[in-house]
Parts: C-alpha cells; sequence; structure tokens
C-alpha cells in the first residue's frame, strides 16, 4: 500500500537525514474504528516507526451498530482527535510508573484534516503470545501508574478532551436492545444453547445497571486507557508494558481497566478456553499490589469490588449482541474467518464470560446491598 510521506518529516522523526522508506500497512481488515485512517510501519536508514493516522470520521458509516462512531467534540465519548492529543501534548510520555506508551517521535497536521502520530515500534510480546505471569506484570505494572494518579503522587490531568463518564456512555450505547432478548424468537437456534441459561440471571442484573454505574462513579478517579486488551497491551523486549491504542484515554475509575485483560482474552478468542477466574487471580493481585506500590492502601477486597461492578455492567449488553448475531450469517461468517473457529465454539466460549459477568454482578450488588 502506497503512503506519501514527506522526507522531512521522516528525517526529523528519526533525527537524521533519510533519503527513501517502505511502508507496511498493519492489519488494515481490523480497523474498525471510524476514527482510525490506518496504521503503517515504516522502515527508513536501518531503523523502524509506526505512523498512525487519526481522522475526522464523523461522516463515516460504521459497521459495528454504532459502538465506534467518530464524534467532532471533545465531550464525545469516541472524539477522533483525542489519541493525537494526548500524544502531542506529551502527556503519554511523562506516565507515572512503570506503565508507558510509545515513545513519540514526532506529531503531525495535514492540510485534508488528518493527524499523524509518528511514533516507536514496539517490540515484545503480545495477544495469543502473553504468557501467564506476563499478566501478573500487566497488572501490576498498570497499577502503579493508575495508583499514582489516584492517591495523589502524581498529578490528575484535567484537559477537556479526555473522555469523562465513558462507561455510562458505552452501557448507552450497547444496551439499547437488551431488552429484546426477554422475547422467545431470538432463542431458536441451536448454537445458543450455552446461553439460554443465562437469560434470566443477566436480565435482572441489566434492570439494575444503574445501581452498579452509581457504584463505579463512588470509585477513586485515574487515568483509564479504556481499550487495554491484550491486542493493545505488549510485554515489552525491554521488560516494560507498553500498551498502544490510546483512542479513548480518559479520566476513570481505579479497577475499571481491568476487564479487559480478564475478560476481554476469552470473549475475543486470544485465549479462547481460559478460565476467567484463573486471568482474575492473576491481573487483580498484580493490580493490588501495584496500587499499594504507588501509594494507593487499598484492601483486596475493596479492589475486587470495584472491578466486579464495572466488568458486569459492561459486559452485559454484549450478551444481546451475540444472540442477534445468530441470524445474520454474514456476520457469522466474518466472525468464523476473524477467528478460525465455529460460531457455535466461538459462542461456548463467550457464553464463559456472560456467566463470569453475571456471578460479578451479583457480587457487586450484594456489596451495595
Amino acid at each position: 500500500m502506497t503512503l506519501a510521506i514527506d522526507l522531512d518529516d521522516l528525517s526529523r522523526a528519526l533525527g537524521r537525514e533519510v533519503s527513501s522508506y517502505d511502508v507496511e500497512p498493519i492489519e488494515p481488515e481490523l480497523r474498525i474504528h471510524a476514527v482510525t485512517g490506518g496504521v503503517y510501519r515504516v522502515r527508513a536508514a536501518g531503523e523502524s516507526l509506526v505512523i498512525k493516522i487519526v481522522r475526522d470520521g464523523a461522516g463515516l458509516a460504521d459497521a459495528t451498530g454504532g459502538l465506534w462512531l467518530a464524534g467532532a467534540d471533545v465531550g464525545h465519548r469516541n472524539y477522533w482527535k483525542r489519541e493525537w492529543l494526548a500524544f502531542d501534548n506529551g502527556l503519554l510520555d511523562s506516565l507515572p510508573g512503570r506503565l508507558r506508551a510509545p515513545r513519540t517521535m514526532l506529531t503531525t497536521e495535514r492540510d485534508n484534516g488528518e493527524c499523524w502520530i509518528w511514533m516507536e515500534d514496539v517490540h515484545g510480546r503480545i495477544g495469543a503470545d502473553l504468557t501467564l505471569d506476563d499478566y501478573a506484570q500487566i497488572g501490576r505494572d498498570l497499577g502503579t501508574t493508575q495508583g499514582a494518579y489516584a492517591a495523589g503522587t502524581a498529578a490528575m490531568p484535567d484537559d477537556a478532551w479526555l473522555s469523562r463518564g465513558w462507561l455510562r456512555g458505552w452501557v448507552e450505547a450497547s444496551g439499547r436492545n437488551v431488552d429484546s432478548i426477554e422475547a422467545d424468537s431470538p432463542w431458536s437456534d441451536g448454537r445458543l444453547e450455552a446461553f439460554r441459561p443465562l437469560r434470566i440471571r443477566a436480565l435482572e442484573i441489566w434492570q439494575r445497571r444503574d445501581e452498579l454505574l452509581a457504584a463505579v462513579d463512588l470509585v477513586p478517579q485515574t487515568v483509564v486507557h479504556l481499550d487495554f486488551w491484550p491486542m493493545n497491551v505488549a510485554a515489552g523486549d525491554d521488560g516494560t508494558t507498553i500498551a498502544i491504542d490510546w483512542s479513548q484515554i480518559g479520566i476513570g475509575a481505579v479497577a475499571q481497566d481491568l476487564d479487559q485483560m480478564t475478560l476481554d482474552p476469552v470473549w475475543m478468542q486470544v485465549r479462547p478456553d481460559a478460565d476467567p477466574r484463573q486471568l482474575e487471580r492473576l491481573v487483580l493481585d498484580g493490580y493490588v499490589a501495584g496500587l499499594q506500590e504507588a501509594g494507593l492502601h487499598v484492601s483486596a477486597e475493596t479492589v475486587w469490588s470495584w472491578y466486579a461492578a464495572a466488568a458486569a455492567v459492561k459486559y452485559l449488553p454484549l450478551f444481546e449482541h451475540q444472540v442477534h448475531l445468530a441470524g445474520d450469517p454474514v456476520a457469522v461468517a466474518a466472525q468464523e474467518k476473524r477467528f478460525g473457529r465455529s460460531f457455535a465454539q466461538i459462542i461456548a466460549s463467550r457464553a464463559r464470560v456472560i456467566e463470569r459477568a453475571v456471578e460479578l454482578g451479583e457480587l457487586a450488588l450484594g456489596s451495595t446491598t
């Protein structure tokens, strides 16, 4: 794929003059977010860097039911320029604790409204290559960073473009049709067998979603990533934990990011056969230790209750999405192609996630009554 790069910009990013380069698109088939105009690895003069293009995609169609529609307003859940600003103003180069972002090499704006982030090419284990020990270390490193903000040892950013109230926006956008699964008609597909026993319990917790959101609102605030799943987190070759894709960065609750390292690996088929409870023990034990190391002295039981409320209310709306997905042969085929598994296998692993989300919701609601 051709990407026209200004050689002067490339030379500035690398810190020396270059006269040629090679470009490789990075997983273009997975770019579903409307603000992402492309991600490219650029090689020049024996080095490599990554260019991420963000754009005002407010007028673009969204294939995910509106979950990733872009917004032009700074308060929008998917404000298009958010990640570029986080790199441009130095926030991501000055994170406290041991979590880090790719090093910023350059930020540029183009006449066509695109903004380019020129960043370090991260090397390390990511996605399915992460080990169980990595999960524990990632939890701890995240805890040292988020704990520093929550404990007040690092100044909380207050930029207007940071996302706020993200979880409420997600619940509203993703949960519009949850009540429709009360009807029997969507349940005739035999591939949904693993979901059926969960329907009543899931709906009961969904009816109390405002209580879960209110519980999350009471949790100490920190800087949150909000897309902290294994494909966006690397156990770096340099011994650091590196998070990429900061397009949702904002202010949110301590423990709000954890579910994407405990439930999402199963949901997104990174570790489809994993037990979410095992991942929880690894990630949360590490996270609590990291919080305490950073000066936020809270009990493990308290952190678990915070995690449970956020995880439950976030994942329960996805129950309905899978039920109705079963009736769309094109969407089913796309899922099977992407994950290399049958739809029945995908549903079976995702049912374990919904079961755990239900359990976490019951736990959280029990602790708030």
